[in-house]
Order: C-alpha cells, then sequence, then structure tokens
C-alpha cells in the first residue's frame, strides 16, 4: 500500500487540511484501474465508513495477488466540515462536490476540486459514495446521471436492487461523476441514506456491492455471493408519496419492501393529542425504495418513494 499526500493547505486558526489517497498497486498492468471518493461533505459519516473499511480490507484482509488492477481510495476530503459536524465547506458554505474539475487560481474549494481531479483521471472506473441531501432513510443504490456518456450495463455490476437513471440538472455539470465521465472515466454514484451514524449492515451492502463490481470487472481476483438483477427507476417509475398533514411519523414499512396498492405504509400522528390524522396509502405495486428519516414530519413533506412494478 502507498500512503499519497494528494494536498496540504496550511491554516491560520489549525491543523493543516491534508488529504491523502490509499493506492494498492495492481500485479496486472492490463487490468482496469479504479479510483473511489468517500466523504466530501461533513455529514457523510457511511461515505467515509466504508471507505476507510475498504482500506483495511485491501491492506489487511486480501492477499495482495488478487489485486489486479489499481486502487486509489480516498476516503476523505473535507476533514475541517467533518470535525465541526457541518455539511459544507466552513469558511464559505460551498459544496465540493459542486466545485469539479476545479480551477488552479479559483477559491479554495475550487483548488482542492482541481487538485483531487488530477490525481482522479486516467482512472478505467470511478466510484464516489454520496450521501442523500434530503432527510431519508433509503435502500443503496446507483445513482447514474443521464449524460450521454453513461454506462448503464456496468451500473448493473454493483448488484444492487435498483439503479436510479436520473435527468441531468444544470448544475450536475459540476459534479465529479460528471466530470469524470466527460474525461472518459466510467463513473458511477453510490448514495447512502442520510443518517450521520454507522450502519454495519447499509455499509456491509455497500462494501460487497464495490467487490462484487470489481471481481466481475476483473480488477480483484475476488468473487463474493452474487447480488441483484438491478432494475433501472427513473422520475417516470418513482411514485412520490407526500403528508397532507403534519405531526409525528410513523413509518409501517422499510426500504426494500414490497407493498401492493392499497397497502398501509406509515401514519402521522397529532403531536399533541395522539391521534392518528393521517395513514399513508401504497398508490401502486412496488417497492419502498426510501422513507422519511426525522420522527417530526410537515406538511408536503416526501413521506415515501415507490418504485413502480412495470
Amino acid at each position: 500500500m502507498e500512503r499519497i499526500e494528494i494536498l496540504k493547505i496550511e491554516s491560520l486558526s489549525r491543523e493543516p487540511l491534508v488529504v491523502e489517497g490509499f493506492l494498492f498497486k495492481g500485479s496486472d498492468k492490463k487490468a482496469p484501474k479504479v479510483a473511489i471518493v468517500g466523504a466530501m461533505e461533513g455529514e457523510g459519516i457511511l461515505p467515509l465508513y466504508c471507505s476507510s473499511r475498504l482500506v483495511n480490507f485491501f491492506k489487511n484482509q486480501i492477499d495482495r495477488k488478487k489485486i489486479k488492477g489499481d486502487i486509489l481510495i480516498i476516503p476523505s476530503i473535507n476533514h475541517y466540515a467533518l470535525n465541526i459536524g457541518k455539511r459544507f465547506w466552513p469558511l464559505d458554505n460551498t459544496d465540493l462536490n459542486m466545485m469539479f474539475p476545479g480551477y488552479e487560481l479559483g477559491e479554495t474549494t475550487q483548488r482542492i476540486a482541481k487538485r483531487v481531479f488530477d490525481v482522479l483521471q486516467g482512472y478505467d472506473y470511478g466510484i464516489s459514495l454520496e450521501r442523500r441531501p434530503d432527510p431519508v432513510n433509503c435502500l443503496p443504490y446507483v445513482k447514474l446521471l443521464k449524460s450521454g456518456f453513461e454506462d448503464l450495463e456496468t451500473a448493473k455490476k454493483f448488484g444492487f436492487k435498483i439503479v436510479h437513471h436520473r435527468t441531468m440538472k444544470s448544475i450536475d455539470t459540476v459534479s465529479l461523476q460528471y466530470n469524470w465521465q466527460l474525461w472518459e472515466t466510467k463513473a458511477f454514484s453510490i448514495m447512502c441514506p442520510n443518517i450521520n451514524e454507522v450502519d454495519n449492515k447499509i455499509s456491509s451492502q455497500i462494501n460487497q456491492g464495490i467487490l462484487r463490481f470489481m471481481g466481475k470487472l476483473g480488477i480483484i481476483d475476488y468473487h463474493i455471493f452474487a447480488g441483484y438483477e438491478s432494475t433501472i427507476v427513473n422520475r417516470e417509475t418513482i411514485e412520490v408519496i407526500k403528508a397532507p398533514k403534519s405531526g409525528i411519523f410513523v413509518p409501517k414499512e422499510i426500504p426494500g419492501n414490497y407493498v401492493s396498492k392499497g397497502q398501509l405504509l406509515g401514519e402521522v400522528i397529532d403531536s399533541l393529542v395522539g391521534e392518528v390524522v393521517h395513514e399513508f396509502r401504497a398508490s401502486c405495486d412496488g417497492m419502498v425504495t426510501c422513507h422519511y428519516s426525522n420522527a417530526l414530519i410537515y406538511e408536503n413533506a416526501v413521506a415515501f418513494r415507490v418504485a413502480k412494478i412495470q
């Protein structure tokens, strides 16, 4: 294992920001290479945990001869935000994942993105671990932008239940995934639930998917049990169920459960009287992909998303 210093930024008030990567050199020069990026924001606990566990796996738990292609893992970029529990870059509240490909003469986050992106170029595959921005508990899944460069068939090799093939927004042109794709790296984002705690079950699913992906592509000579035959979903195949009233949110179904039309999904309880003021019912046959994660739900908040069975 080679520990690489990607960048170092001096600080007047605290220790320097040092971003490091862990490079595992493969034994086969013809094998594909992959780069993995973990936490890019200060609330990305699962992305940080998953990527750090991958470093430990390749350092201590696998025969080095089984690593065929180069593997670069960058567990964290935005340490300052992680240290104080702030989502974005603390000094100007900017999102590092909206700064690519970066600019070496620009603002601090643009310069950080530029140095990181320079190191990431040239890899055949790129994986970024991202936390859902909205307050939801969800299945881990692959997010793939409709950029014209995406590879849906390869996205299925992770073996997750769903691949979200999402329409691009203008702001996505400065995301890591899009710029990786633009510079000829097949890039994928693995979306994690919005929780600021370690969930070993979810992290295990995510890392198994990444190892499964590497095994199928010949990056590592390591095989685990087959995953799911991923279903491609988009905005048209997802039913969004919102809360018509505010109150205490009590979900009855969890992400990954299959439901029938009319089935009870959850309830809103009057926070003062304790009565049920609304019942959420499935509007179609399908699978719950995510639900609201806070105990208190507000009017018009998205309570459930259900992937329709076609």
